[in-house]
């Protein structure tokens, strides 16, 4: 297999597992809105939804996902790769959308086709070459603490933060973490093809286990304290921008660099960025109307 079809097959992969944590997102997220707790961050709501039957169901797309993004990052860079992940984003607010029996409007189909072809444009322009298949401990290391640091901040954050705005800090740190995350995907998939049970006795697997869940304990605390508009597009803007990041520093990745590439790349980005947010705008948008039709009228008897 060439160098090109598999940066090929690896964004087919990428687009494959973004379908699914989609499904995955719109699912967890309506199982955790309905779980209430006393603290603003419950580190035992995994377990707590675990009992849940549709929580459960939605591990099985959010497990399909992960293994679709983990072979997309075996075959793939992670500045080829990390891009697609933003689409998830869409995909989970047309899902959302639907759920809600509601339709996106002119404004919104613009702002998904910048953000799409944004994507395209940059992967197209940034002709991505060079880069490690994996990496070592300690740069992983150093990439995993800074993740938890930031996840702990975040949560001292949110404890001093409104109920309405929890979700913003909690979505920042589950989105570091998941770019950490896949950063550590991308070196521990293939030593476990090559290892197999020595890999058992390496630390970067470990590592993985640790930050993987503080990423799921991060993202299931911001579903709760907000809907997907409020966490998700803080989530899958950040997992792309760390991993993308730590496949420059860390996998020494390399993207085109001479100045009319750089200008279409900052762009495409900027285009991209644009969509992301217009869409999240819309959506927020929409659940203050529907939260506005569904309150009370003054003075009305309840």
């Amino acid at each position: 297999m060439t160098g090109a079809t598999q940066q090929v097959l690896s964004v087919v992969l990428a687009l494959g597992g973004a379908l699914c944590y989609a499904v995955a997102a719109v699912t967890q997220q309506r199982c955790a809105a309905r779980l209430t707790s006393g603290s603003a961050v419950d580190l035992r709501l995994v377990l707590r939804l675990a009992r849940t039957r549709s929580w459960q169901l939605s591990m099985i797309a959010l497990v399909a996902g992960y293994a679709l993004h983990a072979s997309a990052l075996a075959l793939g860079r992670l500045v080829v790769v990390e891009p697609v992940i933003p689409l998830g984003l869409l995909m989970a607010l047309l899902l959302g959308a639907r759920a809600e029996g509601r339709s996106l409007c002119w404004s919104e189909w613009t702002a998904a086709i910048a953000a799409v072809a944004g994507l395209a444009v940059f992967l197209v322009a940034a002709q991505p070459s060079g880069g490690q298949q994996t990496a070592q401990t300690g740069p992983l290391g150093i990439a995993t603490a800074v993740a938890v640091t930031v996840a702990a901040l975040c949560c001292v954050v949110t404890t001093r933060t409104t109920v309405s705005h929890r979700a913003i800090p909690l979505a920042v740190g589950g989105g570091i973490a998941a770019g950490v995350t896949d950063t550590l995907t991308k070196t521990v998939v293939p030593l476990a093809g090559a290892q197999q049970f020595a890999l058992l006795g390496d630390v970067r697997l470990y590592l993985l286990a640790v930050v993987g869940l503080l990423a799921l304990t991060m993202q299931q605390n911001a579903y709760r304290a907000g809907g997907l508009a409020a966490s998700l597009p803080a989530f899958v803007v950040l997992e792309p921008l760390v991993g993308s990041a730590l496949g420059l520093m860390i996998y020494h990745e390399r993207v085109g660099a001479d100045p009319l590439r750089i200008t279409i790349e900052v762009l495409a980005v900027l285009a991209a960025v644009w969509g992301i947010a217009r869409l999240a705008r819309s959506v927020i948008a929409e659940f203050g109307r529907l939260a506005e039709l569904a309150a009370p009228a003054p003075g009305a008897v309840g």
